[in-house]
């Protein structure tokens, strides 16, 4: 029996891009096919609810060590690892399903634990032993929980796994990004681990020293990745470049995983900072490009219409009486995303859409609060001012970033002539989470089906599931070259059609000496930003679909490239074959 466990904080809620991925990967055949058993591990972060609720929705409890809630013989099963370690564990199985394709879907056990009350002897014990084996510090980041949780969860991993799936031939452990390394590296404690039953796997689903840096520094992936490629060239290394990075936890366990059975990296850009983080350190047949994947469903372009006028019946609630053109982006607001990016690209296409005697509107959907707005506080807020069309700083409406991208906004909307710039800072499109003015049937699904374009000019995105989320459905996808989903698409459209178009921000700066791009200061960047864009702004008005006849072509030429793009695609032609050579 072969067994997959994923180790990630997302294995009871999907909160990002992770459990989009868990997502994809479970429910694709290809996968259900090659594992018996897949189990999500992760803490316990809270308990709500009663003992039979604490694995959500679409979770069955069969034993939660807290509640005393036993559906079998599972606290005999489990007792001496909690009398051990003085933990408890919620034990169930959850079913997974995409949002956009719910009839795919898998069923898969989940292990959480809480580790708030373990034996603090045996925590120091541990870390000990973890140092003189593998050089990492704990007591220098033991201020810092997420460090301390994940810890924690790996001292009693093995024995956990070992106890629920004792009959597997083979447990392929994937520690997506640091959270599951301490885990995997314990496994060289157990006396089997050299058997060959336990092949481990980085899931390099971003370098989080290199997002750390890429974010802080003013030039951004214009500094970063130019410098990158010259270091390559003369063997020198991050830390070479940008000096050490061991002061956060995360870097120190990036650096552990050279050690692992293989690395999957979700991107080219990514393998390329791993390499460039560990230098020497990792051996480079072990990395291995295994790209995310798309949820697809199949529609008509009647459905498409009819997603176009869920959106146009919100627009024209407020003021856009005709919409010829949908500009979109859906993310989490954080600075990688490089939002400002969009408004100085629709900033040059405005006066474009004028000439044509054209429409748009920009909808940023986009909120810093994973758990959005609560639909109690919507409504008064709705009814006050109008939101989301329109904001007030400070909570429950605007807070943190968001005042910033809303200020940004403002300013767009002051000058701009042809486009309207929206900003929901809603987690989701629907009537609950929006108010009165949307349709009791709209989803975030129907921004999508209707869009034209979808902007991600990145400028840190290891991949970029949510840039291409429009193709399907006849939309362009308007990204940088910095996103890790760019090199997926050269390889996919290689025919008559290109539903996306790349902006380089990284080359046109390739002829600055090395103390310039270091030094470049961010009214400098947005200066070579304005020139890459405005460099191609014509090029990329004429790719997008103004007319109905015009995404009705586009629509069908790419059904015959998406499927490239699906999960189950992706799972047979990287995943897998990546995971059969370990």
């Amino acid at each position: 029996m072969k067994v997959a466990v994923h180790i990630t904080h997302e294995a009871l809620y999907k909160i990002g891009g992770i459990g989009e991925v868990l997502n994809g990967l479970c429910t694709a055949e290809a996968y259900q096919g090659f594992f018996e058993r897949t189990l999500l591990y992760g803490p316990l972060f809270e308990y709500i609810g009663s003992a039979t609720t604490r694995l959500g929705k679409d979770g069955v409890v069969y034993y939660s060590s807290k509640d005393h809630y036993d559906t079998g013989r599972f606290h005999e099963l489990f007792r001496s690892i909690l009398e051990k370690y003085q933990i408890d564990i919620v034990y169930g199985k959850r079913r997974l399903a995409s949002e956009l394709n719910p009839q795919k879907s898998a069923t898969v056990d989940v292990l959480l634990i809480d580790v708030t009350r373990m034996k603090k002897e045996i925590v120091d014990l541990q870390k000990y032993l973890f140092w003189e084996r593998f050089g990492i510090p704990s007591d220098r980041y033991e201020n810092d929980w997420d460090y301390e949780q994940y810890f924690r969860l790996a001292i009693p991993y093995f024995e956990l796994i070992s106890t629920l799936f004792s009959r597997a031939s083979k447990i392929y452990h994937f520690s997506h990004e640091y959270m599951g390394v301490p885990s995997l590296l314990f496994l060289e404690f157990s006396p089997d681990f050299i058997s060959g039953k336990h092949i481990r796997i980085f899931y390099a689903h971003e370098i989080a020293p290199v997002r750390r840096i890429v974010e802080n520094h003013p030039g951004h992936d214009i500094t970063f990745y130019n410098l990158l490629l010259r270091a390559k060239e003369k063997g020198k290394n991050l830390e070479d470049l940008f000096g050490s990075q061991m002061d956060w936890y995360r870097t120190a366990l990036v650096k552990a995983t050279a050690r692992f059975d293989r690395i999957f990296a979700v991107g080219d850009w990514v393998a390329e900072e791993y390499k460039f983080l560990l230098g020497r350190e990792v051996d480079e047949r072990k990395i291995k490009i295994v790209y995310n994947g798309l949820p697809l469903d199949h529609i008509t372009l009647e459905e498409k219409e009819d997603s176009r006028q869920k959106i146009e019946y919100c627009l024209n609630s407020k003021g856009c009486s005709r919409v010829d053109l949908i500009f979109s982006h859906t993310c989490r607001l954080v600075k990688s995303k490089g939002i400002w990016r969009d408004l100085i690209l629709l900033s040059m296409l405005d006066p474009l859409l004028r000439r044509d005697n054209l429409t748009g509107v920009y909808i940023l959907l986009a909120s810093q609060l994973p758990q959005g707005r609560p639909p109690e506080l919507i409504e008064a807020m709705v009814r006050e001012y109008g939101w989301p069309f329109n904001h007030r700083v400070g909570w429950p409406d605007l807070v943190g970033y968001e005042v910033e991208i809303y200020r940004l906004i403002e300013k767009f909307n002051a000058r701009s002539k042809a486009i309207r710039a929206i900003f929901i800072n809603q987690y989701g499109l629907s009537k609950r989470k929006c108010g009165q003015d949307f349709p009791a049937d709209i989803t975030t699904r129907d921004l999508k089906v209707a869009s034209d374009v979808e902007l991600g000019l990145s400028i840190y995105e290891p991949f970029g599931i949510s840039h291409i989320e429009v193709l399907p459905y006849g939309g362009l996808s308007v990204l940088s070259t910095s996103c890790g989903v760019y090199f997926l698409l050269k390889e996919t459209f290689t025919g008559d059609i290109r539903p996306y178009f790349a902006v380089d921000f990284i080359s046109p700066a390739s002829y600055l000496p090395d103390d310039l791009l270091m030094g470049l200061t961010s009214e400098k960047r947005e200066m070579l930003e304005e020139l890459s864009i405005g460099k191609e702004i014509e090029q990329i008005y004429t790719l997008i679909p103004k007319t109905p006849q015009e995404r009705f072509i586009i629509f069908e030429k790419v059904q015959n490239y998406v499927k490239k793009l699906d999960w189950e695609s992706v799972v047979r032609n990287y995943f897998l074959p990546a995971l059969k050579e370990t």
